[in-house]
């Protein structure tokens, strides 16, 4: 895997909350894309040589993992991220070799809040097929 992610790169946020997302028009809330406090970075998957339903099954570990259900998910390409000041990090883990994070968030609350507006409003909401438009 190359460190270099290129900026048309597709990055899944897998949405584990029903609070990440607006039911009535499918659209990503900037909640999806505030990282924790500690560490201060955000877990993505790399859409890079995975097929549609292996991008599912690697939501579907993490879901599982957090004991959280996998609603759907924010795809959005590398550059909105970077255009925000932010890096995109490799970090391949054992189940997700395609694992990246989102690192150097500002450590001001209110532009982190901005950082993650800016990203949720260019994200494509994708629903995960198994759940379907239904989500409670």
């Amino acid at each position: 895997m190359t460190d270099s992610i290129a900026n048309n790169e597709l990055l899944a946020r897998y949405i584990t909350s029903s609070r990440w997302f607006r039911k009535q028009d499918q659209t990503v809330k900037q909640d999806a894309f505030i990282p924790p406090e500690d560490p201060l970075e955000l877990s993505v998957t790399r859409h890079v040589n995975l097929a549609e339903n292996d991008i599912w099954s690697i939501g579907r570990g993490i879901a599982r993992s957090i004991s959280r259900t996998l609603h759907s998910r924010a795809d959005v390409e590398t550059g909105y991220v970077t255009a925000q000041s932010l890096s995109v990090v490799p970090q391949p883990v054992p189940d997700n070799p395609n694992h990246a994070n989102i690192v150097g968030w500002p450590l001001e609350k209110d532009a982190r809040k901005m950082c993650a507006l800016e990203i949720a409003r260019v994200a494509r909401f994708v629903v995960n097929p198994e759940v379907g438009a239904q989500t409670p």
